[in-house]
């Protein structure tokens, strides 16, 4: 099989392992509904000891990443023999902000802002983490997609040429 990651440091598959290169830890992220959960305690211990609004902000936003990536896997089924099958989630704290990053196999899936009714038990993740996230947008190669995330620490703000170079 043809492994096939995400651009900007991402490891070599390490069984789930944590692997930091420059601020940026990946680990791999089972494709099961109780994942998610987990997801969220790596993101709350890589931030603590921070302020615990943006905390629970974070780990929102976590959420709803890996819940349309685990979605994608039970939705569209095993990826094509040619690309690693992982979920992976990234982390990169800096002193003004963190950036997420979800990885999955599925280019073809976009995530999409949509208006659900009312009475919908889902569809509102990506409206809920554009509102939350500074900055949300996917990645697409022809096997994968990463869909990042950045969040500003309270009382910051960003400049343009900050924002340039999140956003390519």
């Amino acid at each position: 099989m043809t492994k096939h990651m995400p651009p900007q440091g991402m490891p070599q598959r390490a069984a789930g392992v944590h692997v930091q290169r420059s601020g940026l830890t990946w680990a791999e992220i089972a494709p099961m509904p109780s994942a998610v959960a987990d997801a969220r305690r790596r993101v709350r211990d890589r931030l603590a000891p921070a302020d615990p609004d943006f905390v629970y902000d974070v780990e929102l936003v976590t959420s709803e990443l890996v819940t349309n990536a685990i979605n994608c896997v039970g939705t569209l089924g095993a990826p094509s023999s040619q690309v690693d099958p992982g979920i992976w989630l990234g982390i990169e704290i800096r002193a003004r902000w963190i950036h997420l990053r979800v990885r999955d196999p599925y280019p073809g899936a976009l995530p999409k802002k949509r208006q659900p009714d009312p009475m919908d038990t889902s569809g509102r993740g990506v409206l809920i983490s554009a509102t939350v996230a500074d900055y949300l947008w996917a990645e697409v190669s022809d096997t994968d997609k990463v869909v990042h995330a950045v969040l500003t620490k309270p009382g910051v703000s960003l400049s343009r040429a900050d924002a340039a170079g999140f956003v390519r």
